[in-house]
């Protein structure tokens, strides 16, 4: 790998520049496009500087000139290349004949000295049309509009702003050129170089190359040279670019980032990951997420012919297919349901942002699509083993859970084994005086949904997520619920015992609840029967009690004159609580 600053003329020590023929197309917009002339317009600047270009050397023959891809800069690229012809055919033709032979070398090249010109950059197959006609016809400017490929749209914008302005075009023409002006760093990797390594430690400018890019151009690029360039264009037209590019709305849905951990990661290399899992290329003891787009060149390359490489497509579209079908993205407005028996696990994994266990959920569906009895057994035990490891805060087995994955999808009864390694016991139990906010919204939430589910005098099965979850005892409890205002149910303990009793179940499940919205926040430190009714405009725990899990367990006793929330209350209604989510996650 090698980086240096260079200027636009660099290009014409090049041979040809392929952007990879099935790359993303062409994006760059209006702003975009004002922001670059304005950036060579201003004279403050004595160079400018137009970011990084990522370029990987291609294979060639002895004698053939140098072939190069373009791995990340096809934007800018692109767009320079176009503003460049349109300042040439903004000339008059006497200035367009003294400066032809400093523009055409940059836009153009010859294989050899008795052979036509051809265009210097090679675009994808979805925008190599437009292009072509930009580099080498004339085009009409009263026929693009705003639903012209974005290449007219590009041409035509820089052609207005030149049009009439000879002494503009020679002044921009001698900036862009001049060869001082190093306005690209163009990073040069070998061909045994791994452009997402590369990527992973720049932060480059312009539309930043996907693994899930990597991965397709890798895929298809491949399928080009085992067949021909038609039938792969019509393969991934059948195929890939019906799957995840065939509207506004699937190109979103591929491109939603999830929360995985510490990390953001859209829909497309989810399923990239767990297909390679699925598939025993990915091995978590030995990859990491850098390797993906690695991993699946070598799998493509080890392929001996062209149906090989169509099944694993297809093998990918099916996947794809479940995956959108069913790992749904969460949004808090989304009603959940307890009978929903995938609908639930899936929304604790998101909740948790837990995408580890993807794969072996993607394998389960596709291996029990015609056996619904059998996938919810399995994705219950997933859920059960999840859930206690949260509470039990197994972080042994959480940091794990790479592995086991893979486990499990190698022979499913070591699901079976693990979640038998786990039961429901001291650790369980213990894990529920001590929970955080996330977690134990999370639990009330779905116990709130088990009690619906269980009682049929219940209406309204459904619940949206977007609960606030509430300390009875508030967490800064000194000023009105300390001891001598509200006194420690168990004398026989010394004041401090008392005091650090009172501090610790705080954090007790049964002094969390859920209400539909947050209490004022000077209120929310106020005694139990203030903040119970109220104080003017204030409103208390009382008007915000939809649920069961408060209007039940807290407003009713309160009303049937119960006025005090001391460390018994917490107690009683943490063991009421634990006995129903053992019915829900035990054994």
């Amino acid at each position: 790998m090698e980086a240096k600053e260079r200027p636009l003329r660099f290009l014409t020590l090049e041979g040809k520049i392929n952007i990879p023929f099935f790359q993303r197309t062409y994006v760059w917009t209006a702003d975009n496009w004002e922001e670059l002339l304005a950036e060579f317009k201003d004279e403050t600047r004595n160079r400018n500087f137009l970011g990084t270009i990522i370029l990987k050397q291609l294979p060639s023959l002895s004698g053939e000139p140098k072939k190069l891809e373009v791995i990340d800069g096809q934007q800018r690229l692109t767009t320079l290349s176009i503003l460049l012809k349109a300042i040439y055919d903004s000339l008059s033709e006497e200035n367009k004949n003294s400066i032809k032979n400093e523009i055409m070398p940059i836009l153009f090249y010859k294989k050899d000295l008795f052979r036509n010109e051809e265009i210097r950059i090679e675009h994808s197959y979805v925008d190599s049309d437009a292009y072509e006609q930009v580099m080498t016809a004339d085009v009409d400017l009263d026929t693009i509009n705003y639903n012209s490929h974005r290449i007219y749209q590009c041409y035509k914008f820089f052609r207005e702003r030149l049009n009439g302005n000879e002494e503009g075009c020679k002044k921009l023409l001698n900036r862009i050129l001049d060869h001082e002006n190093k306005m690209l760093v163009v990073i040069d990797l070998n061909e045994n170089d791994d452009e997402q390594g590369i990527f992973d430690t720049l932060n480059t400018a312009g539309v930043r190359l996907t693994v899930a890019e990597i991965v397709k151009n890798a895929i298809f690029k491949e399928l080009i040279q085992t067949s021909n360039r038609d039938a792969a264009i019509q393969f991934y037209r059948d195929t890939w670019e019906r799957t995840f590019l065939n509207d506004r709305d699937t190109v979103n849905y591929w491109e939603t980032e999830r929360q995985t951990g510490r990390l953001k990661r859209d829909n497309i290399e989810i399923l990239l990951h767990s297909f390679a899992v699925i598939n025993d290329f990915f091995d978590p003891d030995k990859h990491t997420l850098a390797d993906l787009s690695k991993l699946f060149k070598e799998k493509v390359n080890s392929f001996s012919n062209q149906g090989e490489l169509e099944q694993f497509i297809k093998d990918i579209i099916v996947y794809a297919k479940i995956y959108r079908e069913k790992m749904l993205v969460f949004e808090s407005d989304v009603p959940l349901s307890f009978d929903d028996d995938v609908m639930r696990l899936l929304h604790i994994l998101d909740t948790l942002e837990i995408s580890t266990f993807h794969p072996f959920i993607l394998f389960t569906f596709k291996k029990y699509q015609e056996e619904n009895g059998e996938l919810k057994r399995v994705l219950k035990s997933l859920e059960k083993y999840v859930i206690r490891n949260m509470l039990s805060k197994n972080t042994s087995k959480i940091k794990n859970y790479n592995k086991l994955c893979k486990s499990f999808i190698e022979n499913e009864d070591n699901l079976v084994k693990e979640l038998s390694s786990v039961p429901f016991n001291g650790d369980v139990e213990q894990g529920l005086k001590n929970m955080s906010n996330k977690d134990a919204s999370l639990i009330l939430f779905w116990i709130e949904l088990y009690r619906r589910h269980k009682d049929q005098n219940y209406d309204l099965k459904e619940l949206k997520y977007d609960y606030s979850l509430e300390h009875i005892m508030p967490q800064n409890w000194m000023e009105y619920w300390n001891l001598n205002i509200v006194p420690h149910p168990d004398e026989t303990l010394h004041r401090e015992e008392q005091e650090k009793d009172r501090s610790s179940k705080i954090y007790w499940i049964g002094n969390m609840t859920l209400l539909r919205s947050r209490l004022n926040s000077s209120l929310r430190n106020y005694d139990f029967v203030k903040k119970m009714n109220g104080e003017g405009r204030k409103k208390g725990i009382k008007n915000y009690a939809d649920l069961s899990i408060t209007k039940d367990d807290i407003v009713e006793p309160f009303n049937n004159g119960n006025t005090i929330w001391n460390e018994k209350e917490i107690k009683d209604r943490t063991e009421k609580l634990i006995n129903e989510i053992k019915e829900i996650w035990g054994d």
